[in-house]
Formats: C-alpha cells, structure tokens, sequence
C-alpha cells in the first residue's frame, strides 16, 4: 500500500486545503482536509504504537473516522479487521477470540452493544480502560489475555505480511477469516487505477458498509488514489431499511446533495433505482459518471433498462479470497451481461467443468488453517469467456441443479430474471431430482394473482426445463439475522432449503 501513502502526503503538501473525506451526518457535514487527513492517520497511528496493539476489529457505522483508523492501522502494518455491525453477538465473539484481537476500535454508541455480549470480555479494570482516541467519539476497547494476539498459534505462516482479515459470513453462519496481505491490497489498487486511468477524476460515496471488502478497497483506496473525496453517511440515511426494503429516494437525494460521480451498488439497489427512475430521480443522478454493480449476479433485463434510462452502469466481479475485485466493465469496454475483462494484475481462465479458477492474486491464506494457499484460486463459480476476452458467470458450481430429465440449471440465472420483476423482492430458486423448479419467493405485494403474473412473464424468457412450476410465499425476508442471507446480499441456498424443506416437498406431492 504504499503508493497509496505516497499519495496521501503529496496531496497533504500540494493540496492542503481540498477536501479529503466529508461525512454527511444530516444536520452538518465534516470535511477533512488533505492535511488534516494526513495529520489524523498519524495522530491514531502514535495511539496504536503506544498501546502496542498488533491486531484489532473496527465495529463502526459508515463514516470518516472508520476510514482514518482503518489507514492508521494500515500505515504501521497492523493488522486491522472489520466487524460488520450486522453479525450477531455470537459472530462477533468467534470473530474476536478466532482472530484474537487486542482491541475493538468502536463508538460511544456501540459500546453498550459490545460491553453486554456475553461472547466478549473486555478488560475495563487493570489499568485497561477504553481509551479515547483523537478522534470524534472513537473509543479504543482493549480485551482481555482471552484475545490478545498469539502469533504462533494462528496458522498463517506468514501472519507478521496481514495486514487485513476479512470475514465472510460462511454458509453455517460462523465467519471465516480472509487474511489478506499490503502487496496483496497494492495489486488490486493498481490493477484497477490502471484500468480507470481515462475516466475523469471525481468524489465517491460510500453507499455499502466500509466492513464490506468492496467497498473499502475499490471505493475508498481508489478514490483516494485518485484525488478524489470520499463521503460517508450512516447506513440508514442512506436508504437502508432493511434487507428487503430500501428507500431509494434517501440514496438518489445524497448524490444529488454531493454531486457524486461514483458509487458501488448491489443488484438489488439498482433495481430499485431503475423501477423508481423518472425525469427528476434521472435528473438528480446527472452527476454520476460511473456506477459499479458487484455482489451478486444482476439480471440483464434490469441492466439493458438501467442503460436504456442513461444510467453509467458496469458490473464487475471478484471474490474475497482474491482481494476484491477481479474484472470490471468499463466506459471504454462494456458488454450487458459480462462481468467486464480480468484487471491487469490477475490471469482468469476457465476449468474443464466451466469453474472460473484465477491465477496471481491470492490471498495468505484462512485464519486458523494449516493448508497451503495453491497458487491458483478455484472459485466455485461457473462460467466462460467470449472471443473478445470478457468474462460471464452463469453460477456457483456447488448449486447447479440437476433435474430429473437431467438437465442442468444455474439456480443464479433464473433467480436474477424473476428479481428483475417489481413484485419479486427476493427468491430462492430449488429442484434438484425434480421434473421441474420451484421457488421460495419474497414479494413487495404477497397478492397470489400478482406473484403468479410475475412468474408467468418472467417464464416467457426462459426455456421450458428452466421455468418455475411450483412456487410458495416466504415466512419472512431473508435476512442476515435468520441466517438466509450473506453479508453482501447472497441468499444461503442451503439454510434456506432446510427451513422450508417440509413445503417444498409439499409443493411435489
């Protein structure tokens, strides 16, 4: 990362006064300098020297202190992990004793949550009490000997190189630790700066969480990298209601209010965007000049909509294990549909069974796994690459289901056409030995007649082994908190599929 430091301090000496990070907390904004921003890093990094900490989580909401602690902590090779503030008390405790952090970076808000989970044991007396950062209400929380770093019982044969641990929230819901490295970080900056080289320079808002690893890195690092501010608001004022529910109009107001020229969104934030779009939404997004689409699969209907409204859009696709991001379309090379061509610092290849397996940028390893990292990364992902190099994902290899006439479907694919439907908030698509689909539906209208027309229009696009025969309305939204859906939006097929085993069975009889 040390380009990115390089940077940061010839911004600080030839541009003092313009603006770094602004974060928007609805009454005021807070600016901080280039200068201030560079003065900041060094004034957390003189606390973390002092206090000695090799390893430590960062449970924060959106916002500009998040970004200077996380930079702080990068600047003197301490290894920093993100807590998302959606894990559940239990994820947050295996996050904390698996990678067995000094101390939780946090605000005075959070403490209560953080001080009440029987999971964690903080060490408040023995002269360990919180101590106040210089920075707005930011507490350093230190843990006690049960937490404390032991480098020589993490498995990682190289731990003194991470420099960051991101957590994915795993199919059974127990976190897994990505240990990532500076050079590992580096390549994907440079990768995609070098990709980004013709756009115009412009500010980025932060719309998904900082903890996400997306977005610290493709949005954060590269604005900075490229001169640009970087605005943060709280998740809520943002739009987010819920995993089902988002107001779009909160979002479009805040890039209208800033004059953004660039934010990542979800699949299903841009559908929202799309099926709301009207002069004046359309009018308020002027200023937008590239928004990356990552995350999950998007469906093709709603990016040739989005295209068709004037909207920047360009998805891309990456992985954690592969430090982010892998691919991305581009104003100068785009095809709806693909996930773009391979950035310059990976090689992207496809196996004999369709895997996609990507070669030169793998992470150090799993936190608390002996294996060794292979070279080369085995995705899980299914899909191929066309004449001209770019690159298409059909599905994961683990989901693909087999019918009973034995053809093979990518659940993702006919889940992205029926999402592309205002009705269909969210779906799981099932069917493996079955003559035919069905499907476990979240609507934004629970009318049977309404559900029902939705499939029947979205069935017309697809073949007749791949269309839903069978469907039922879901208990409740997928969610985090049920455990049904990831971090990034993904909905955990399996957990899904034994929580409605007994209906879905009933579905067939």
């Amino acid at each position: 990362m040390e380009k990115l430091f390089q940077v940061l301090r010839s911004r600080a000496d030839l541009f003092p006064h313009q603006a770094a990070l602004i974060t928007d907390a609805g009454d005021h904004q807070d600016l901080i300098s280039n200068q201030q921003l560079w003065q900041k890093i060094a004034s957390v990094a003189a606390v973390f020297t002092q206090e000695k900490v090799q390893c430590i989580g960062l449970y924060m909401d959106n916002c500009s202190e998040w970004i200077i602690c996380d930079l702080a902590a990068a600047s003197l090779g301490v290894t920093l992990v993100p807590i998302p503030l959606f894990f559940t008390p239990a994820q947050v405790g295996h996050l904390a004793k698996s990678a067995q952090l000094d101390a939780i970076i946090t605000k005075q808000a959070l403490t209560l949550a953080l001080n009440t989970n029987e999971h964690l044991h903080f060490a408040v007396a023995n002269n360990a009490a919180p101590k106040l950062l210089p920075l707005t209400d930011t507490l350093l929380l230190p843990l006690s000997g049960d937490y404390r770093f032991d480098r020589e019982i993490n498995a990682i044969n190289d731990i003194d190189a991470v420099t960051k641990i991101t957590y994915t929230s795993g199919s059974t819901g127990e976190p897994k630790g990505v240990c990532l490295s500076s050079a590992n970080i580096a390549a994907v900056c440079e990768g995609i700066e070098a990709s980004m080289v013709k756009m115009p320079i412009s500010d980025h808002l932060c719309v998904m969480p900082l903890a996400t690893l997306l977005e610290n890195i493709a949005g954060v690092y590269i604005c900075l990298l490229r001169g640009g501010a970087v605005i943060t608001a709280p998740l809520a004022t943002l739009g987010f209601v819920s995993n089902v529910e988002f107001d779009i109009e909160k979002l479009v107001n805040k890039i209208a209010l800033h004059q953004v020229g660039s934010v990542i969104l979800l699949p299903q934030i841009l559908k929202y965007l799309v099926h709301a779009a009207n002069k004046d939404v359309l009018d308020q997004c002027a200023s937008l000049q590239f928004i990356a689409l990552g995350g999950g699969k998007t469906s093709p209907l709603i990016l040739q909509q989005a295209i068709a409204l004037g909207l920047p859009v360009y998805e891309g696709y990456g992985l954690s294990e592969c430090c982010s991001v892998v691919s991305l379309n581009l104003p100068q090379q785009n095809k709806i549909g693909s996930v773009g061509k391979a950035l310059p610092h990976v090689q992207v290849s496809i196996a004999a069974d369709g895997e996609i397996i990507i070669d030169g940028q793998a992470m150090l390893g799993y936190l608390g796994e002996l294996k060794p990292v292979p070279e080369q990364i085995h995705t899980g992902d299914l899909g191929y690459i066309d004449a001209d190099g770019f690159i298409y994902v059909s599905g994961r290899k683990k989901n693909t289901i087999v019918s009973s006439f034995g053809r093979n479907i990518s659940p993702e694919w006919v889940e992205a056409s029926l999402t592309s439907s205002s009705t269909i908030a969210q779906v799981a698509v099932f069917g493996e030995a079955r003559p035919a689909l069905s499907a476990v539906v979240v609507a934004s209208n629970k009318n049977p007649l309404a559900i029902q027309n939705a499939i029947d229009e979205c069935n017309k696009s697809l073949p007749d082994y791949a269309q839903i025969h069978h469907w039922l309305i879901a208990d409740a939204p997928f969610s985090t908190q049920s455990n049904t859906l990831t971090s990034n939006g993904r909905i955990k097929r399996k957990n899904i599929a034994l929580l409605y085993e007994d209906k879905l069975a009933a579905l067939y009889s």
